[in-house]
């Protein structure tokens, strides 16, 4: 009886730092109206999916349209032999281009660890597809049934840069007759450094190397022990292009070739939008007031997101004062705020409270980052940039007439008299005359050091520079105009 194996390859982008016990959305290979993945048969080299959200995996099965459209494009290349491998193909007539994952080799749902998911969860095979895939041991006819042989090279495309993949493999063996043969992967190149590793298996026989998946059975068959199911972690930034050289290995229990191994290649991913924006309480501040900063970092999906730091280092206008922030803390030496999972659709807010200093930059600006891929990173940063006032004084009161003053020096013979000094409203001292100034501490300037300890705001005349010097974040400057230093 002629026995055609059909091999299940989704292919899956995951976290390194999957999120148990919770419900993680992720986007998966399935089907639902309109999303424009093939309904039909093949046979082609070529073939494009677009990715689903999953949005209650790893348990559920609920796909949703997702945009912006994340897609990966399927191309056979470098065939050994003419029609040695095909997409929606039986080696004979078309098939299903898109089938489902038990469509072959009779895999577990718990062969198999999807992004997001403990070992053994996350793929549902009765719901998620896959791409079909042919190999076509016919055209092997003439050679040894006991070796192996190359076939064709796989390259799979993303729109975009997706991180750390996972590769499901489904059913690896089958048979013809007697002779046992199975299919095999071997990495060729992609457009970063990725190394594999093995997740989980149906059993031994699945055998997974840095660089090669295999199913190493003695007499490899379609399902069972001796056939091969299970998940493989692509380990990778950025990925945009993997490719995979396919081949067929025979056991040579018998004398001839004949069949083919059937292969469906789907993928599912995390990835997430993480947005940052920031606000002022204050638009025009003036120097020396206090303005609060309002940070709000959102995760806009698919997934949820881990290890989300938002960087806000305030600029040397500010002087930092005190935060508050609704998940995590903020570190003002570093200007981190470690927020840790960040869920899809979620948000947090982080407040500062910053003192605006009489100089330097107002411009305040804020970055977001995680552990996922992005679906874009334009908003990931944000600044907010204050119109501050930055003068040394305060406007005068006209809204009360203010406190009496009750303490003055006069040359003008009128203490006690006509109300004086309390005429003279809200100062801590009055001096008045008409015939004599008032002299402040008088220094050379080489003389400033000896003043061991100035506060903010404290006057001298600077004999060398000629001017009246006040101290100001930290440094002496002459005071010439009604504003900062």
């Amino acid at each position: 009886m002629n026995r055609k194996l059909q091999f299940i390859l989704v292919l899956s982008v995951a976290s390194l730092f999957p999120l148990y016990g919770q419900t993680a959305p992720n986007l998966e290979f399935a089907l639902v109206s309109g999303d424009g993945n093939p309904t039909g048969n093949g046979p082609v080299t070529t073939a494009t999916i677009n990715f689903l959200k999953n949005t209650n995996n790893p348990s559920g099965t609920s796909f949703a349209l997702y945009q912006p459209e994340l897609k990966a494009t399927f191309t056979l290349t470098n065939q050994v032999y003419s029609n040695a491998a095909r997409l929606g193909w039986t080696g004979s007539a078309g098939a299903a281009l898109y089938p489902l994952m038990n469509s072959a080799g009779a895999p577990s749902n718990n062969n198999f660890t999807a992004s997001g998911a403990s070992s053994g969860t996350g793929i549902m095979v009765t719901n998620n597809r896959g791409i079909n895939l042919t190999l076509n041991s016919s055209v092997l006819s003439g050679n040894s049934t006991n070796g192996t042989y190359q076939m064709a090279d796989l390259t799979i495309t993303f729109n975009r840069p997706v991180n750390n993949p996972i590769l499901h493999i489904g059913g690896m063996g089958g048979f013809q007759g007697s002779l046992g043969f199975a299919g095999g992967f071997d990495y060729v190149s992609s457009n970063v450094p990725v190394s594999f590793s093995r997740l989980s298996g149906n059993s031994s026989s699945f055998n997974v190397t840095s660089t090669s998946i295999r199913n190493t059975a003695t007499n490899p068959s379609a399902t069972g022990a001796n056939s091969a199911s299970g998940s493989i972690l692509i380990s990778g930034q950025g990925i945009t292009t993997l490719t995979l050289r396919t081949n067929i290995r025979g056991d040579g229990q018998a004398s001839s070739w004949g069949g083919g191994d059937g292969m469906t290649i789907g993928i599912s991913t995390l990835e997430s939008n993480l947005s940052i924006t920031k606000t002022v309480n204050n638009q025009n501040p003036k120097s020396g007031t206090n303005v609060i900063f309002t940070l709000t970092a959102q995760n806009s999906g698919a997934s949820n997101n881990t290890n989300v730091k938002v960087t806000d280092q305030l600029p040397s206008g500010y002087s930092f004062i005190s935060s508050s922030a609704s998940v995590g803390a903020y570190d003002n030496s570093s200007g981190i705020w470690n927020i840790g999972t960040l869920n899809d659709g979620n948000s947090e807010v982080l407040n500062i409270t910053a003192k605006v200093n009489y100089s330097g930059n107002y411009t305040n600006t804020a970055n977001i980052s995680g552990d996922l891929s992005e679906t874009t990173t334009s908003d990931n940063s944000n600044s907010s940039t204050p119109n501050v006032q930055t003068v040394c004084y305060e406007d005068k009161n006209t809204s009360s007439a203010g406190i009496n003053s009750n303490f003055g020096i006069t040359t003008l013979k009128r203490a006690g008299k006509d109300t004086w000094p309390t005429v003279r409203s809200s100062a801590f001292m009055v001096l008045e005359s008409n015939t004599k100034g008032f002299v402040i501490t008088r220094l050379p300037k080489a003389s400033l050091g000896n003043i061991t300890n100035p506060i903010e705001g404290m006057l001298v005349y600077d004999l060398t520079d000629k001017c009246l010097k006040i101290y100001a974040d930290g440094i002496w400057s002459c005071f010439t105009t009604p504003t900062c230093p």
